[in-house]
């Protein structure tokens, strides 16, 4: 185990009602920020735009259902709309900017309700399937859109080795390959690809195990345990590493903290906090570790925020680049075509565009301190995360070998070069349409259900296309369209490609209605297309030609009656 050195603690001090520095914020230190309007222990947390949601928990006597907003950006608070069942100790978690908050507890007894939060509405909706196995004292990471709820308690059968995961696109959930130990409230995070479950309370009481689960084996493995067995933690991923702090051990709070290195599979201390929690609410913004309320021994019930910086994260570095995997992930790339970029250090949070980062029609260029560069010109960015960021490259970049940059918190990645075609065209055919070795397209009709032979994806309306029928396809790097709309515009008319687009299916052209960027959009192509008279099949083969040059990808959709 290593020691950090020790550093001065900065207390964010009240002068006329602010709230100053009194010192200046150094590496491994904790500040504090204004205190919550009310105090209690056990909330979900979420964040979104920048913002964190802090929602139910409760106090010594009381269960809520209060929605408190915090701003880190101007230390200060405001309120949502309040979340329509109280609970305590549930998991709350982020897709597509919305708030989910899952299970946990009310006077006794588990729930398995699903709720969720627009905050650009202000509103909660309430119409989802429950959580097949009803718990609290649960936490939750999201992983490519699915939502996993680790561990948890259950008057029946305790201490829970569960993983429950639930898909906010088709409302389903499934059951996910079981811790080795079961417990709840460890703390959680995503390292690379491995999600980590670190320390928690199981039956014997509090532990140290450490597992790390494996999407690639489909299993957990043992990892090093937490030199500090505690439950109930404050925790969170910062620079790739995953870190604990406060909790609870057998003896009462904490305030030891700690970090986890997934690639050395080493712990190291870290300055302690500067007061003992347990069960506090948590969030990363910014590279920062909010810690939110809780309860301690002294002075119990608290709404104190404690903040932790760890110092600035280590440069950049990019491993590799493709074009958008859900449309063929291919190794060059187009002007207006979407890239996903690999490496570490790419960020200090994860986290996607909202509305909130548009000017007007206009794409955000960076988020959270991340920028990328094609060509030397700005990139449109989507998606952050340490381990993956995604961006749409501008129109103005020329052809041929291009560099690409990433800045983040670190400082700027040296370049990686791919090279940029004037088009680089691939229908949207994610590996979730990859149905028993047959690709897919992604096809809908007009009311979303999708073309696929029915009944082929648990939970999504589908069925096979008829002649006649019209289905609307997806794509990217299709090249520009009349009238002239650049990169990072949100797309306000219809348009038209410039270059030819056809298009065959079972080997017989069909006939297309609509070619060009899909209207309120981001750099989404659409085609509209009319199924030809071509025989029942349930892989017909989809082909496709821009300028005369045919597409690369081998796909297919269901064909019907």
């Amino acid at each position: 185990m290593r020691q950090s050195a020790t550093v001065t603690i900065c207390i964010l001090l009240g002068i006329g009602g602010a709230q100053i520095p009194a010192c200046a914020q150094g590496p491994d230190s904790w500040t504090t920020g204004a205190p919550m309007p009310t105090a209690l222990q056990g909330p979900a947390t979420g964040v979104i735009g920048g913002l964190v949601y802090v929602v139910g928990g409760a106090n010594n006597s009381t269960t809520f259902n209060i929605n408190q907003i915090y701003n880190p950006t101007s230390n200060s608070w405001t309120t949502g709309a309040a979340m329509p069942t109280a609970r305590f100790v549930p998991a709350g978690a982020v897709v597509d900017n919305i708030l989910y908050v899952i299970g946990g507890k009310l006077n006794g007894r588990q729930l398995n309700v699903v709720e969720a939060y627009d905050p650009t509405s202000d509103t909660w909706s309430t119409n989802y399937s429950p959580m097949p196995t009803a718990a609290d004292s649960i936490k939750a990471v999201v992983v490519d859109g699915i939502i996993y709820v680790i561990g948890g308690y259950n008057n029946g059968s305790g201490r829970l080795k569960s993983v429950q995961s639930y898909n906010p696109a088709t409302d389903t959930w499934t059951e996910e390959e079981g811790l080795v130990v079961g417990k709840s409230l460890p703390g959680v995070g995503v390292l690379g690809s491995t999600i980590v479950a670190a320390a928690g309370l199981a039956d014997s009481g509090a532990t140290g195990d450490n597992e790390g689960y494996s999407f690639s084996s489909n299993s957990w493995a043992a990892l090093t345990p937490d030199p500090t067995p505690r439950f109930n933690v404050c925790s969170g991923v910062l620079s790739g590493q995953l870190y604990v702090a406060g909790g609870q051990n057998n003896s009462g709070a904490t305030n030891v903290a700690e970090s986890f290195n997934l690639a050395d599979n080493q712990w190291t201390t870290l300055l302690p906090m500067p007061t003992k929690t347990s069960t506090p609410g948590e969030a990363v913004v910014s590279n920062l570790l909010y810690c939110f309320g809780g309860f301690g021994s002294s002075p119990g019930l608290s709404n104190e925020v404690q903040i932790y910086h760890p110092g600035p994260p280590p440069a950049p570095m990019v491993s590799n680049v493709v074009s958008a995997s859900a449309f063929g992930g291919f190794t060059d790339v187009a002007p207006g075509s979407w890239i996903e970029i690999y490496g570490s250090n790419l960020a200090t949070d994860t986290r996607q565009w909202g509305s909130a980062d548009f000017n007007g029609v206009n794409a955000p260029t960076s988020l959270d301190g991340t920028f990328v560069t094609v060509g030397g010109q700005s990139a449109f960015v989507y998606y952050i995360s340490p381990g993956q960021v995604d961006a749409q490259v501008p129109s103005n970049v020329g052809t041929g070998l291009q560099e690409i940059r990433v800045q983040a918190g670190g400082g700027t990645s040296s370049t990686f070069n791919i090279t940029v075609n004037a088009v680089e065209p691939g229908l949207l055919a994610p590996a979730s349409f990859d149905l028993n070795g047959i690709q897919y397209a992604v096809a809908t009709f007009s009311g979303g259900t999708y073309v696929l032979p029915a009944g082929a994806i648990a939970g999504m309306s589908s069925r096979a296309a008829s002649p006649g029928d019209t289905v609307v396809l997806y794509g990217v790097g299709f090249g520009p369209v009349t009238p002239d709309i650049p990169a990072g515009q949100i797309v306000q008319a219809e348009n038209q490609l410039t270059s030819q687009f056809q298009i065959s299916i079972g080997g017989a052209p069909a006939t297309v209605s609509y070619a060009g960027l899909a209207p309120t959009y981001v750099g989404l192509y659409q085609f509209n297309v009319v199924v030809p008279n071509v025989p029942v099949s349930d892989a017909a083969p989809v082909t496709f030609t821009l300028a005369g040059a045919s597409g690369t990808q081998t796909l297919y959709l269901a064909i019907g009656n």
